[in-house]
């Protein structure tokens, strides 16, 4: 996996809209992703509905964790959250995920999110998870760059 940042984002929304099986998010969004040696997508995250203090963010990735190297992983992580509380200075990061998403839920709570709630019937077959992640979260993370404890 190598990451490539905020290369190739239209693509990488279509993409990422495919795999999580759903047709937003639609108007202004931003698109970060990994790629394989080949260049095909194997790991996008888009982020939508910003705010001055929230983002929504919405993880698309490859069944397996084949593309979770550790090393390019800490850099997305570092990168991605660094943008969101240094550069726009938001607060929170919001995480909505299926209920049924398994793979998806422990992904998020491994980073760091915390469940906040439930929305029941969100989908016509499923429930939505709503998580967040804040920026004392982030200052906090053993994976953060610079940070002591990690």
């Amino acid at each position: 996996m190598r990451y490539i940042g905020f290369e190739r984002e239209e693509e990488a929304v279509e993409w990422a809209k495919k795999i999580i099986g759903i047709e937003g998010p639609t108007g202004f969004c931003r698109a970060v992703s990994a790629v394989d040696k080949d260049q095909n997508f194997v790991f996008v995250v888009v982020l939508s509905n910003f705010t001055a203090l929230n983002v929504d963010m919405h993880t698309a990735a490859l069944p397996g964790a084949s593309w979770a190297r550790p090393r390019e992983s800490l850099k997305m992580f570092n990168e991605l959250f660094g943008y969101f509380f240094n550069q726009l200075k938001i607060q929170r990061v919001t995480g909505l995920v299926r209920f049924r998403n398994i793979a998806a839920r422990q992904f998020d709570e491994h980073l760091g999110f915390k469940l906040e709630g439930i929305m029941r019937r969100a989908f016509v077959d499923d429930d939505l998870c709503v998580y967040g992640f804040l920026k004392e979260d982030f200052d906090s993370h053993k994976w953060r760059r610079g940070n002591e404890n990690g």
